[in-house]
């Protein structure tokens, strides 16, 4: 993830580094994740609702890994994408207002990129083009507003560590000048 493009240009290498960096040791079965999917998979067969939530894991791919988790356990890939949106709108009593694309309800909208289908293949959700946020349009990739302003620019690209200070000739830092 250290190495994802868009991550990489929206989150500082300081903070992306740490959270997406670990050396994979364990078997599949030490993956619990797996398994709690396979049960909200139970869930939803039995008509009860699940949520998607990112959980602050790493923001911009979170909530995607918690929508591919749930098609590890079992949920179609529709199933999936429900759970990241109607479902959570039902729970909140608020179905009858976003949650889906509906004459009448507020939206907004990724737009996902030529030739991907999350229907499909769920990993295709990441593929975002384009996002629609209360009615504008956005470059997802740059977070560019189409026909309107520049996307944001982030303080780590212009000092070149990630931080608001130097690193270098500080004690420890193991940096030289």
């Amino acid at each position: 993830m250290w190495l994802h493009p868009r991550l990489k240009n929206f989150i500082p290498p300081h903070v992306l580094n740490p959270r997406s960096r670990r050396r994979n040791k364990s078997p599949l079965e030490d993956y619990n994740h797996i398994r709690v999917a396979e049960i909200a998979k139970q869930r939803v067969d039995d008509g009860g609702l699940v949520q998607a939530g990112g959980h602050r894991q790493l923001n911009g791919i979170c909530t995607h890994w918690e929508l591919w988790s749930f098609v590890q356990g079992g949920m179609t890939p529709m199933q999936s994408l429900r759970s990241g949106t109607l479902h959570g709108a039902k729970y909140l009593g608020l179905d009858d207002d976003i949650g889906s694309l509906e004459v009448g309800k507020l939206a907004d909208i990724l737009v996902i990129e030529s030739g991907a289908d999350p229907t499909q293949n769920i990993r295709d959700s990441q593929n975002i083009q384009y996002t629609i946020a209360n009615g504008r349009v956005f470059e997802a990739a740059t977070m560019n507003e189409i026909g309107g302003q520049h996307g944001p620019e982030f303080f780590w690209k212009f000092s070149g560590q990630g931080l608001s200070f130097p690193l270098i000739g500080l004690p420890g830092c193991g940096c030289r000048q």
